[in-house]
């Protein structure tokens, strides 16, 4: 199922730019649901990583 979201111009352009980055380091175009699902990656890896720290 394909859902559609609308951002605002600064947003688009900033990730634009992640998109970018992402299709050169990986060397390949990429879309941006993998640009989203990469940050979403991010963000759950730091959620996890803070959460290890949160007790210590």
């Amino acid at each position: 199922m394909v859902k559609t979201l609308t951002i605002d111009e600064q947003t688009y352009k900033r990730l634009a730019s992640i998109k970018s980055d992402i299709s050169h380091e990986k060397k390949h175009d990429v879309d941006f649901g993998d640009v989203i699902n990469e940050l979403i990656n991010i963000y759950h890896d730091h959620l996890a990583f803070s959460g290890e720290n949160a007790g210590g």
